[in-house]
This record gives C-alpha cells, structure tokens and sequence, in this order.
C-alpha cells in the first residue's frame, strides 16, 4: 500500500501548545520541504511559496 507524502509528515507527533496554533505542523513540514526542494533557503521563501503563487519557488513546480 502507497501513502501520500501528507500522510507521513500527519504521522509526526506536534509538541506545540493545542489551541495556540494557527497551522497544522504536518502543513508546516509540507511547505518547507515543497520550498527546499524549490531552492528555498529560510523562513522568507516559505512564506512566499505557500502565499503568493507568482513567485520563482511556486513556478519551479509547474
């Protein structure tokens, strides 16, 4: 059996205070790897991959 990448990263136990988070951490843990694996290097370039889709880093995907 097959599993999506998303499976794996909803499988990672999330340490954080429950119901002070605005973001899961398994959507967390996709967009980083999306943007590393873009030429992302810091925090900046996931910000703009996962808000802004006319960016270099989303294109690279296309």
């Amino acid at each position: 059996m097959e599993k999506e990448l998303s499976e794996y990263f909803s499988e990672v136990e999330d340490p954080r205070v429950e119901g002070r988070c605005r973001h899961l951490l398994s959507d967390i843990l996709m967009i980083a790897l999306l943007t590393y694996l873009t030429g992302g290097t810091d925090y900046q370039d996931m910000y703009l991959f996962s808000v802004c889709p006319k960016t270099p880093l989303y294109w690279k995907l296309r």
